[in-house]
């Protein structure tokens, strides 16, 4: 099975939209928000060749020095950890693969930035995430609503509210 990096989002972010993400139930996805999160990305850093793929994973970009960074770039800050941990996820694939890299994300609008390094400790908690995913997903139906505080923003949220 293939994990991504949205999946290990969602894991953080609700078990619950995961489940629906990996198992194709999709919601509208030409949301305002995600449309701001789409101009965003675009407008931003647009010297930087985008979408970048090493391996199975795909990243926003990369820049190269005496050590490479791979930078995500999101609309805002709001979901701090469950962004963290993409990136994680994507600097432990990286060390797999033999790279040394460390990782940046970037809030263009909020004129932020928070570099990320995987610590062993976090490349534990990585690898947990990993070996759940599959067993989430898997269910033959989703897990129990947690009603979280950023909910009604959802585009599930009409779907988990039924």
């Amino acid at each position: 099975m293939k994990i991504t990096g949205v999946m290990v989002q969602y894991y953080i972010v609700c078990k619950r939209e995961l489940w629906f993400f990996a198992n194709q139930i999709n919601m509208n996805y030409n949301s305002d928000d995600i449309s701001i999160g789409r101009h965003i990305h675009e407008k931003s850093y647009s010297r930087e060749k985008k979408n970048i793929n090493l391996g199975d994973i795909a990243f926003d970009f990369v820049k190269s020095g005496d050590k490479d960074v791979i930078y995500e770039i999101k609309k805002s800050s709001k979901l701090e950890e469950p962004v963290r941990y993409q990136l994680y996820y994507y600097l432990w694939n990286a060390k797999k693969m033999g790279r040394d890299v460390e990782g940046m994300l970037v809030y263009p609008e909020e004129k932020k930035r928070e570099k990320l390094i995987l610590t062993p400790e976090v490349e534990k908690e990585v690898e947990k995430i990993i070996q759940e995913i599959p067993s989430i997903i898997n269910n033959p139906s989703p897990p129990p609503v947690i009603i979280k505080p950023y909910c009604k923003r959802c585009t599930y949220y009409e779907l988990c509210m039924v």
